[in-house]
């Protein structure tokens, strides 16, 4: 099963993060991690203050703005979590990029952070959120405002259609589902949480074998592939979760007892329906993409749910998967 080790912990001194200091703790705690925290000053905010003033004025200046946000989260988190002795970073820069920075230079295996927005839906693809989601090389925990509780139902999402155009993807989703259910379990199992391994399934134009002008087929023909189609997931799915015995025992398996579910429609739609219908608490996803390639790769679908999911997401990226930011 999957721990996690070196947690990074996101905050920022003028904004609310008291979710990301109670669910890190507890993380933390659960998998005996260590822990940073970690502030970043933009550059624009500091070199307003800094642009008129001598190279060492401005040195000076900035070293005490700095000291001046880290001894404010000092203070919240010593209020949060009375027991933790905190070792926190307060760095300027572009604050995605040196989270990012921090996690590959320090090894991190997991970004703790709150939302920027309580409304999910309003969301930029801009967003400094999204551009964490997109490029971080490690799971990223995104907490919806308020998020102070435990996880009571969590959605493990997984892809068992057949509809990639190259064997090499097909490797790829394989092995991140079940990546999925490992990072599932490591936060289900501490909290005896809900456990919902969820998917979709579409037969591959489907409509246009039925309606279209050059390529309609009698209605039991594609009555036929559908069904085809609809058990050939469902197969991969029962087959899924039944590995599951293997890969975390059948003792721990007993207490997960996991819920399936398995619905017809597009992933993008259905899935966030299926989030809000069984009161998901968090949502574990895999944002798969070209791997070993640099770049922006966390997928249409990825993107299209994370845009409508009102719960807090654990958002997990391919082995191999290479970040642009150096």
């Amino acid at each position: 099963m999957k721990r996690f080790n070196k947690i990074l912990c996101v905050v920022d001194p003028d904004k609310d993060f008291d979710s990301a200091v109670v669910q890190t703790v507890k993380i933390a705690k659960d998998h005996q991690a260590d822990v940073t925290f970690v502030a970043v000053v933009s550059v624009s905010r500091s070199w307003r203050l800094t642009a008129f003033l001598k190279k060492e004025e401005s040195t000076e200046d900035q070293r005490d703005l700095l000291e001046i946000k880290r001894e404010a989260i000092e203070s919240r988190i010593s209020a949060i979590a009375p027991s933790v002795k905190p070792n926190i970073e307060v760095v300027s820069g572009i604050g995605f990029i040196e989270i990012i920075k921090f996690v590959i230079h320090q090894g991190h295996d997991l970004v703790v952070k709150c939302a920027e927005d309580s409304d999910w839906l309003n969301r930029l693809f801009e967003s400094e959120d999204m551009h964490i989601l997109r490029k971080c090389p490690c799971p990223v925990l995104m907490l919806k405002p308020g998020q102070n509780d435990s996880f009571r139902n969590i959605l493990a999402t997984v892809d068992v259609n057949e509809d990639f155009d190259e064997a090499e993807m097909g490797r790829v989703q394989e092995q991140l589902n079940k990546q999925v259910l490992e990072y599932s379990a490591a936060f289900a199992l501490p909290e005896l949480s809900y456990l919902h391994i969820g998917s979709a399934w579409d037969a591959y134009a489907e409509d246009y074998y039925r309606s279209g002008a050059f390529a309609r087929l009698p209605e039991d023909k594609v009555n036929q592939y559908v069904e085809l189609v609809r058990r050939d997931c469902t197969d991969k799915l029962n087959l899924l979760v039944k590995e599951m015995d293997s890969m975390f025992g059948k003792d721990l398996m007993q207490f997960l007892l996991p819920r399936v579910h398995l619905v017809k429609g597009r992933p993008a739609k259905e899935l966030p329906l299926m989030a809000d219908s069984n009161d998901i608490d968090l949502i574990v996803m895999g944002t798969v993409g070209r791997v070993g390639i640099p770049g922006l790769f966390i997928g249409n679908t990825a993107e299209s749910i994370l845009e409508q999911v009102k719960c807090s997401v654990l958002a997990i990226k391919p082995d191999g998967f290479k970040t642009p930011v150096k």
